[in-house]
């Protein structure tokens, strides 16, 4: 009964107003084509407890990417399984950005990892404070040319 109220609002709302409700409902699709839930895991697969990425803390991208692939083993040399278990090692706002990513507008590992550097990346050079405390003025290196 409560379906057939639904289906007589939209179909009033339609009618009447020109909205179609049912349209805008969403409904989450994998940003990834479908073929890749069906490759199979290798011989003895376990599923790790993979090191969660949040986006909001101070691990890199690049730290981040490279112990996913560690944690993944065998698992990790295959394209599709990097690419389907990837949203498994995210959490908070970097699970959020995995979700809203475009239905199929992943179709590989390289352009998976190309956005997720592209959207949490901070800056060219991810320097840390023990970068700077390694600085040294050489012996004839101008102060302008050394703060540079």
């Amino acid at each position: 009964m409560l379906n057939d109220y639904k289906n007589d609002l939209a179909n009033l709302l339609r009618e009447s107003f020109g909205v179609d409700i049912r349209s805008k409902t969403r409904t989450y699709q994998k940003p990834y084509p479908t073929s890749f839930d069906s490759v199979a895991y290798p011989a003895g697969f376990r599923l790790p407890e993979f090191v969660k990425f949040s986006g909001e803390d101070t691990r890199s991208t690049f730290e981040h990417i490279s112990q996913y692939l560690a944690q993944l083993g065998e698992a990790g040399s295959i394209n599709e399984l990097r690419v389907r278990l990837f949203s498994l090692s995210l959490t908070g706002t970097a699970f959020s950005w995995f979700s809203s990513l475009a239905p199929n507008s992943i179709g590989s590992w390289e352009q998976l990892e190309q956005k997720f550097h592209e959207h949490f990346f901070c800056g060219h050079d991810e320097l840390k404070l023990s970068h700077l405390t390694s600085v040294r003025q050489l012996r004839d290196e101008s102060v302008n040319d050394y703060i540079r």
